[in-house]
């Protein structure tokens, strides 16, 4: 039986899991990757070469910069995919592009669709506070995360998960969902469930700026935020004195008390204690804009922050 030839569309840490993981199956065939340019590289979180993965197993790259122009349009009629698999693609694939594949155009979102649709979505399942979470493959349609399910998987989110395990955890149940529905969507027997409209939700887009610390919230939404846009991301961020400092780890402290982003205590070798509307946080990892990144207590050494200090 000829092998199933898979497009993959796809620029991130995610995309190389899921490469790795269909490249395993000797019934399926990626006959070509799609991937941003390297000089568009910043643009992308998580953003990961995939340079040595495809040459390694002989599947050409092409590194494009739009995915709506013709001439990529034409890229992808001659490679002439029986599936086109997208992962951790920005841009919206066009209807010319989505026709082309006879089997279809699936995708991996990072929600329990049809709710949580949008963008930032494991960011956002931090910074509410969620418990669980979700991943979906499904079918892309001309509007976003609107397509019908193939699979769904359902994961908890722990007390110490930053956006990196949670990515983790993510992408292994996805590859898990590759791993079994692959076969099926070449035989034309995979499962294929329309999305309710009622339950739809959506999730607002995130810009950088939205990641500047509330330190008149408590230290349980101060937490979150920080694990949330840790790096790859931003970051979450705060001024002292006029410049921009970004926290890149912390945890939940109530040892010490102070009010809202005033410096309670910087005790050795642990970080900088803040005030927050509840409680406090143990700031651990910070840098400024303009520096590298340090232990806090180091920080806050190097650039003689003290006690009783404010960010703003």
């Amino acid at each position: 039986m000829a092998k199933m030839r898979i497009a993959v569309i796809g620029c991130t840490k995610s995309t190389k899991r899921f490469v790795e993981e269909i490249v395993k199956n000797p019934g399926l065939e990626i006959i070509g990757i799609l991937t941003l340019k390297d000089q568009d590289a910043s643009k992308k979180s998580r953003f990961t070469p995939l340079d040595e993965l495809a040459k390694s197993n002989n599947i050409k790259l092409h590194k494009v910069e739009k995915i709506n122009d013709e001439k990529t349009a034409a890229l992808m009629r001659s490679l002439n995919p029986d599936l086109i698999l997208e992962s951790g693609w920005s841009q919206i694939i066009p209807k010319e592009i989505l026709r082309m594949p006879k089997k279809g155009c699936i995708g991996v979102h990072n929600s329990y669709l049809p709710k949580n649709q949008g963008a930032a979505s494991i960011n956002w399942a931090i910074i509410k506070g969620e418990k669980k979470w979700g991943v979906t493959l499904f079918y892309l349609e001309e509007k976003i995360d609107n397509g019908d399910i193939i699979d769904q998987r359902e994961y908890n989110i722990d007390d110490k998960d930053d956006v990196n395990t949670l990515f983790y955890k993510a992408d292994a149940l996805a590859a898990e969902m590759l791993r079994k529905n692959l076969p099926l969507i070449k035989e034309g027997k995979a499962p294929r469930k329309k999305q309710n409209k009622e339950e739809v939700t959506y999730l607002p887009k995130r810009k950088p700026e939205d990641g500047r610390i509330d330190w008149g919230k408590t230290n349980i939404e101060i937490y979150n935020l920080v694990r949330a846009l840790t790096m790859p991301y931003p970051g979450a961020f705060t001024f002292y004195k006029g410049k921009k400092l970004f926290v890149w780890e912390c945890e939940k402290a109530n040892e010490f008390k102070a009010g809202p982003g005033i410096i309670a205590k910087i005790p050795f070798g642990r970080g900088i204690v803040v005030g927050t509307g509840s409680g406090s946080v143990l700031i651990k990892r910070a840098q400024f804009a303009d520096g590298i990144e340090m232990r806090a207590d180091a920080l806050a050494e190097e650039y003689k922050l003290k006690e009783s200090d404010k960010f703003d």
